[in-house]
């Protein structure tokens, strides 16, 4: 075992030598051998007490590592089980990574690297792991895990809201935990939100809904997909800014277009929607997906996804029929003075300005 180690070592740190950064930013992996796990997750910053960066620069050193404080903190907010037994930290080591501003920086990155190995009293068949190692931005609050058991492979997507998660279960229950995953990731995921808002609002009517919405769905599937899959590879960088770009051209639309004609409009949602396919998929696609439980965890997301958008849909359409509901209980000169008034227009130009502002900021990043 020993012996193990020290190639896993060697191995962790030649690639360091090789690419910029270890692992990317909150991306981690588990790989289990014998009655032993080794993990190499990184983690941000910002997890650890404000205390740990001494010159609060928000970023760690080398230096700055070796206060005792980091192995401490790390001890006890990762902590792997098989079962309800604990695993014995065997060896824990963490590595400043290179400043992405300036590589001969010495001032480190705005993660570092956890390395750990993990030793059970014999090989682990239920491994779960808990941890609250989030940072405080909102691109800091999920961590992804692949965790490889000879040739199993399985992902699981850790977050503020669920910090714990029980690898290699049986399909269906990991069908549930990807399921919950695209829940989540669509009703906190802002930018598509309020593309949606901008399509549900543009026309009334269940026919136009039905159709956009189809239309919606079909389209991120497809991209979704072919993303995971690994078929189809366009960096977030380019994806983002485009998502953001979408929600403008969308509201404007509905600003400028006194009628909506509905198959030109399902038209331009099916190719936003292939861009909002691939940003859904950057929530694990970046670390890949492999093993038999792919089809079932991509069957699970994407489940997830129509889930979360109908939740959203239907929660949407049923605020805007109370509010014309409430409109008809209105005094006689409420309309009269708010005659010209559309909330329509209102959300699409707050929709406007939002997405101007994402894609003003994503441009820049």
């Amino acid at each position: 075992m020993t012996r193990l180690l020290a190639s896993w070592l060697a191995g962790l740190l030649l690639s360091t030598t090789a690419q910029a950064h270890l692992m990317p930013a909150q991306q981690g992996s588990l790989n289990l051998l014998d009655q032993a796990v080794f993990a190499v997750v990184a983690i941000p910053v910002s997890a650890l007490p404000a205390a740990v960066d001494s010159d609060r620069d928000g970023r760690l050193s080398a230096a700055e590592l070796q206060a005792p404080e980091v192995n401490a903190q790390l001890l006890q907010r990762m902590r792997l089980f098989d079962g309800e037994q604990a695993g014995r930290v065997d060896f824990i080591q963490v590595m400043a990574e290179q400043d992405e501003r300036n590589p001969a920086s010495a001032a480190g990155g705005g993660h570092f690297i956890l390395m750990a190995k993990f030793s059970f009293s014999a090989p682990p068949l239920a491994l779960r792991i808990e941890t609250d190692l989030f940072g405080a931005a909102a691109s800091e609050q999920q961590l992804t895990l692949k965790a490889s058991r000879g040739s199993e492979v399985e992902v699981a997507v850790l977050s503020t809201m669920r910090g714990s998660h029980f690898f290699f279960r049986q399909p269906w229950q990991v069908l549930g935990d990807q399921l919950l995953v695209g829940v989540e990731h669509i009703l906190l995921g802002t930018d598509h939100l309020l593309f949606l808002l901008t399509i549900v609002v543009a026309a009334a009517g269940w026919r136009y809904w039905l159709g956009v919405l189809t239309s919606f769905t079909i389209a991120h599937s497809i991209s979704l997909t072919a993303a995971l899959l690994g078929w189809v590879q366009v960096a977030s960088s380019i994806v983002e800014p485009l998502i953001a770009a979408s929600i403008v051209l969308m509201a404007l639309l509905n600003l400028g277009q006194k009628q909506v004609i509905v198959r030109q409009r399902m038209a331009i949602v099916f190719a936003c929607g292939l861009l909002h396919g691939l940003g859904f998929a950057s929530a694990i696609s970046d670390i890949g997906l492999q093993g038999k439980a792919l089809l079932i965890s991509l069957l699970g997301f994407n489940l997830g996804i129509e889930v979360g958008q109908g939740i959203f849909v239907l929660s949407l359409l049923g605020s805007l029929a109370l509010l014309s509901r409430l409109a008809r209980l209105a005094p006689a000169d409420w309309h009269r003075r708010f005659q010209g008034f559309q909330a329509a227009n209102l959300a699409n130009s707050l929709a406007a300005v939002v997405g101007m502002c994402w894609l003003v900021e994503r441009i820049g990043a």
